[in-house]
């Protein structure tokens, strides 16, 4: 019975089979397409963001080097401004006995605490 109703429809059985079995292989590699495609938006994603932390440190760093460099030119200029400062007062002070005098102690130890005492202030905040 079951033999001449495969003899009856084999072509039939073979389709559906085929069918069959082709949607298997459609299903498993419909899945493998979704997972390598996960693992490449994750694998994007990542390389977007080192690409942005790069982008961030390169930044820092030259804001870091541009502030650097400022500061070193500022500290060369002051440094210039007080070797001509030095220059003038002595030019100006030449040749007057005043200056040739010793300045006091007490004198001398007041204007170090005052000249400490600005330093000390333009290094901290602001409270007012």
């Amino acid at each position: 019975m079951i033999g001449a109703l495969v003899k009856r429809y084999w072509l039939q059985l073979l389709v559906v089979s085929l069918i069959g079995v082709l949607g298997f292989f459609v299903n498993h590699y419909r899945n493998n397409a979704i997972d390598y495609k996960d693992q490449r938006d994750k694998a994007t994603q990542r390389a977007e963001t080192s690409e942005a932390v790069t982008k961030n440190v390169i930044t820092a760093m030259n804001l870091i080097r541009d502030i650097s460099q400022a500061t070193q030119n500022a500290k060369r200029e002051l440094a210039e401004k007080g070797e001509t400062r030095i220059v003038y007062i002595r030019q100006a002070l030449h040749g007057d006995p005043c200056a040739n005098q010793p300045v006091p102690a007490a004198a001398a130890d007041s204007l170090r605490e005052y000249a400490d005492s600005l330093r000390s202030r333009a290094g901290s905040a602001d409270k007012r």
